[in-house]
């Protein structure tokens, strides 16, 4: 028997209810440890002194005290008046109901301000899908548009090459056939040609495609953002990540300037 057991057994021990194979272990651990016989002799000074102690006598008043309660709580259920069934059955509804209700509801806050914010991931999963859907039907040949002209298709190692010398791997291709392209060259819809700029921020995907992110600066025209708009939303407006080489998808930003140029004799 370990110290944790033979202390555990003193309680019993002391009260005549130990087993005679509990007490010959225990008699056997406490002949072999000096710790666990001070310990059973201060349990035993402890029960002695607790033995030796007067019982409490209740208050003399406490019998007609809890009489005149008991008379106070019978006059006040009889004045009380008597519930209808209908009562009965909404208290009871009340109680066993109420805690399912207000769990219910929680829930269902819950799961409205979590679907909320995963909202806005949702969306750029769904592009991503709808991106790997378009990028492995359609495919694409790269152009350039930089200090050349939109219309006109490089080769891809010219491509390259320009890109080298002009921008950086973070720069998107443009490309010539996507809707942001007719866009650039494509007359005013509303057939005014007002001068006008604005920023906005994109997210371009894997297949090329994008979707209007954030207006930073709108115009003062906003026709303008009507028309990027549904030039995000039409044929990709870029190349191929996989043609770009680039992230599958990033955030561009867009400076777009609308200027009225009056056609010349020259």
């Amino acid at each position: 028997m370990t110290c944790s057991e033979s202390q555990k057994a003193f309680s019993p021990h002391l009260d005549g209810a130990l087993s005679r194979e509990a007490g010959a272990a225990l008699a056997e651990h406490l002949g072999a440890c000096p710790v666990c016989r001070h310990q059973l002799e201060e349990t035993r000074a402890l029960v002695r002194g607790l033995s030796l102690l007067a019982r409490p006598a209740p208050p003399p008043d406490l019998a007609a005290s809890i009489r005149g309660a008991l008379i106070i709580e019978r006059a006040a259920r009889n004045a009380a008046p008597r519930l209808s069934p209908f009562e009965h059955v909404v208290r009871w509804l009340r109680v066993r109901l109420m805690p399912y209700s207000v769990g219910a509801v929680y829930s269902a806050v819950l799961f409205v301000a979590v679907f909320g914010a995963l909202r806005s991931q949702l969306v750029i999963l769904r592009n991503l899908a709808e991106a790997q859907r378009l990028e492995s039907d359609q495919p694409y040949t790269i152009t350039w548009v930089g200090a050349y002209d939109v219309t006109r298709p490089l080769a891809p190692d010219l491509a390259a090459a320009a890109r080298a010398n002009n921008f950086g791997a973070e720069s998107p291709t443009l490309n010539p056939r996507g809707a942001l392209a007719a866009l650039t060259v494509s007359p005013p819809s509303d057939g005014k040609s007002d001068d006008d700029d604005m920023i906005v921020v994109a997210d371009v995907y894997s297949n090329g495609t994008a979707s209007l992110a954030e207006i930073v600066e709108p115009p003062r025209n906003r026709r303008m953002v009507e028309d990027l708009q549904n030039a995000l939303r039409k044929n990709p407006a870029f190349v191929p990540a996989s043609l770009d080489r680039r992230p599958q998808t990033m955030r561009v930003v867009f400076v777009l300037q609308k200027m009225n140029v009056a056609e010349s004799s020259y």
